[in-house]
């Protein structure tokens, strides 16, 4: 039996019983070492032992997603990256609203409230409700999912590298 990614890169013989080896396969040993740099190993593993068996995989796609983001972001995290959303969408709100009054000028207000209506009434537009209770997850196929997308950001943020800043390393030797 090859070893999971996490039992490859702590060096460990992975036995049946490894509770990591359905969320950090062989092929994402640099997924957990973001993890394991981040959380540590040993709580990792605690961790989703004291999970139900139907969220771990949820679980351990926050914790790479976190780890990954407080990699690239020690000081914010993912965080940051929700504040950067935050900040895109509040600038393409302003943006939409000087296209609507820009557009009003020439179509006048009867035709805007026309249109306005038909854009909310569209069913391909969804919208969530974030003070709607949360509902059960959905099993979704995690086979193709990338956690680490290539996070292109304004504020230029540089990608993590072989070591830290104290100089250990976070990736396996090669």
């Amino acid at each position: 039996m090859t070893p999971c990614g996490a039992c490859k890169y702590q060096r460990r013989r992975c036995g049946s019983d490894c509770v990591m080896v359905s969320y950090f396969p062989a092929e994402s040993i640099q997924r957990f070492a973001y993890v394991h740099h981040v959380f540590g190993g040993g709580n990792v593993s605690n961790i989703l032992r004291s999970t139900s068996p139907d969220l771990r995989k949820w679980v351990a796609r926050a914790l790479a997603y976190q780890a990954e983001a407080r990699v690239r972001d020690p000081v914010h995290g993912c965080v940051g990256l929700i504040w950067e959303q935050e900040e895109t969408l509040g600038i393409l709100k302003e943006k939409l609203e000087k296209a609507k009054r820009e557009l009003a000028q020439y179509v006048g207000p009867d035709v805007m409230q026309k249109m306005i209506g038909q854009c909310s009434s569209d069913p391909h537009a969804k919208t969530v409700d974030l003070k709607a209770p949360l509902s059960a997850p959905v099993d979704f196929d995690l086979s193709s999912w990338d956690p680490f997308p290539a996070w292109e950001s304004s504020s230029s943020r540089r990608l993590p590298s072989q070591a830290d800043a104290k100089g250990k390393t976070i990736a396996p030797p090669s």
